[in-house]
């Protein structure tokens, strides 16, 4: 005898609830993901160790430029020197972890706050290279400037260059603390929000339809927005053959009572 299942269709000789269960996952795969309205994105510790490490490169500048004796100022300058070139790998690193982060956030379908946070996640990198390319330029006119006599003006009280190099560290981490302040705070409120992807609260769609456009509207920010939904949606039919495909592997085949 036929028993009636929780949506109200029939449960067929066989067949479990559990696997209508899956069926009905398998045939409605958006509304049952449990990352729909819970994303997280999960780039403010990151961006937090980067100021730390920033600041603190910052404050090592600031003591060996005001305590390293006359004799040692030399060796604070090329310490400085080593600690800028680690920190752009770290932030070379950190950059790609980010990008990473923000391109999941892409595919899972929150493609406005993706297009609002992406000049913002490629600043550290930006201004980390621009900053060591200006110490690259200062530094190679120091010593064509001073040639031999480099070694004695890099003793120089504060005119010396581990105080140029302190100076740009400095600078750059004030920069970069507002900067990454403000991401912080744009990624905590979108944390708080647990908002739905933009493709199923029609964020995404110009004058009602994705395919339209109002008079006057932006192309290149509609060409963008399709884009992503088709980006989207092909991910989502990528993990909906995959759901297929194992549902069809552990399905079990079911034979058929005989009548005699």
């Amino acid at each position: 005898m036929e028993q009636p299942a929780t949506g109200g269709a029939a449960v067929q000789p066989g067949v479990s609830p559990a696997h209508i269960h899956d069926t009905d996952q398998l045939l409605d795969p958006v509304l049952f993901s449990n990352d729909n309205g819970s994303y997280k994105l999960n780039t403010v510790p990151a961006f937090s160790l980067h100021v730390v490490i920033s600041t603190a490169i910052s404050i090592v500048g600031i003591v060996l430029a005001a305590s390293f004796p006359t004799d040692r100022r030399c060796d604070a300058y090329f310490i400085m020197l080593y600690l800028r070139a680690t920190f752009w790998v770290i932030t070379y690193l950190f950059d790609h972890f980010v990008k990473k982060q923000h391109d999941n956030l892409r595919m899972q379908g929150y493609h406005d706050f993706h297009r609002e946070t992406n000049m913002q996640k490629g600043i550290p990198l930006q201004l980390v290279s621009l900053w060591n390319s200006m110490l690259l330029a200062v530094q190679a006119l120091i010593h064509h400037y001073y040639a031999e006599n480099f070694w004695e003006h890099c003793a120089a009280g504060w005119l010396s260059p581990v105080s140029y190099v302190t100076a740009f560290t400095v600078a750059e981490n004030l920069v970069l603390a507002v900067s990454h302040s403000l991401y912080i705070d744009k990624v905590r409120k979108f944390n708080s929000a647990k908002l739905a992807p933009d493709v199923l609260r029609g964020a995404d769609r110009a004058g009602g339809s994705l395919g339209l456009m109002q008079p006057g509207g932006d192309t290149e920010e509609l060409l963008e927005k399709q884009a992503d939904l088709i980006a989207y949606l092909r991910d989502h039919t990528h993990k909906l053959n995959q759901k297929l495909h194992q549902m069809q592997t552990n399905v079990r085949p079911v034979r058929a009572p005989q009548i005699p």
